[in-house]
């Protein structure tokens, strides 16, 4: 939802008088703003499928473990599946950060969807003012 006009213009008012009253803490705030949008958290397909694989492998390896005649063997290679699934599940799980400081080539998805919301604002912007 987009903020009116007034709403707007009070909360620049509030950031001016915070940078006056406290430039350390608006200083603070604008750098944990910034690194808060410059990294992107992703999932890589790669990754996805290389933690369902381990978990896969790691839910059957306690399944042969029970047919062990030695309770040692059965324990050892129970651990040994719950650390393969635990791992596998972890790699599906936390999501890969990419590099802000890398470099990425433009696709033409990027921008073609950059067009889609100018335009989608630009729109917004004109049936606002022309009520």
């Amino acid at each position: 939802m987009a903020l009116s006009e007034q709403d707007r213009q009070i909360l620049e008012q509030l950031e001016l008088q915070l940078r006056e009253d406290d430039p350390a803490l608006a200083s603070t705030l604008s750098s944990q703003q910034a690194s808060k949008t410059s990294t992107k958290k992703t999932y890589a397909p790669r990754r996805v499928a290389l933690g369902i694989s381990l978990a896969v492998v790691g839910l059957l390896i306690p399944i042969i473990g029970i047919s062990a005649s030695s309770l040692w063997i059965t324990v050892l290679i129970g651990v040994l599946g719950f650390a393969l699934m635990l791992t596998g599940v972890l790699f599906i799980a936390i999501p890969t950060v990419e590099n802000p400081g890398a470099a990425k080539k433009p696709t033409r998805r990027s921008s073609s969807s950059s067009s889609f919301m100018e335009k989608q604002q630009r729109k917004w912007d004109e049936r606002k003012n022309n009520p």
